[in-house]
């Protein structure tokens, strides 16, 4: 995890991001709140403003993020606590079947695909049987609109390589695409921003078999 690519601009991403972020972190925190999860891992967590709403709700989280100037603006938001931990989301420091639920939200699209793949893996060995995984992200395939215009600028402008990931999320179907490929079923899914996005609930249980795989004997 050398290096810190969100060092210039963890003081901006609120400001920047919080009027279209904190209703999707509201869904994910009611959902968690419907689900009885108390244990929550959020992956990737930013400027912790999830982790602190989840708090105030009685949950017990602990947020995770690779970036040091991230986790620095969030314990602004929980002086004291030792609720943030820098991980690198591919190889989660937690023991298997930690957490009740795990969260990602807008993190996996930007990252190369066996990034996201080796993350989404990570997500189900640190949730106990009967948890969840908790998934927002990017649809694909919906027509273009305002907000669709509004949300490629954005990720153009945080760079080629996030971009190019981006459009690569975008070209595998998106999050419903990125769960079916790791063969795993999905329980609920809720549309956030405009519908250019949604939040992907999907049940901590074994991963299917892959169709070609040859039968046991």
């Amino acid at each position: 995890m050398s290096g810190d690519a969100y060092a210039g601009v963890a003081g901006l991403y609120d400001p920047a991001t919080a009027l279209f972020l904190d209703p999707v972190r509201r869904l994910v925190a009611g959902t968690l709140g419907r689900l009885g999860a108390r244990r929550v891992c959020d992956v990737c967590c930013g400027t912790g403003r999830l982790v602190a709403q989840l708090r105030r709700a009685g949950l017990r989280p602990v947020g995770i993020d690779g970036s040091p100037a991230m986790l620095a603006r969030a314990r602004t938001l929980c002086p004291g606590k030792q609720v943030f931990a820098r991980m690198d989301a591919r190889r989660l420091a937690l023991p298997d079947g930690a957490c009740d639920a795990t969260v990602a939200t807008f993190a996996l699209h930007e990252n190369a695909p066996d990034d996201r793949r080796a993350m989404l893996a990570e997500m189900f060995r640190v949730t106990r049987p009967g948890g969840h995984i908790l998934v927002v992200d990017y649809l694909a395939g919906l027509p273009a609109s305002p907000m669709g215009l509004l949300v490629a600028l954005a990720e153009r402008l945080a760079g080629r390589e996030h971009y190019r990931n981006y459009r690569d999320f975008l070209a595998r179907k998106g999050v419903a695409g990125l769960f079916q490929a790791a063969g795993r079923p999905v329980a609920a899914r809720y549309p956030c921003l405009g519908g250019r996005a949604a939040l992907v609930v999907a049940p901590a249980e074994p991963a299917v078999a892959p169709a070609c795989a040859p039968a046991r004997p």
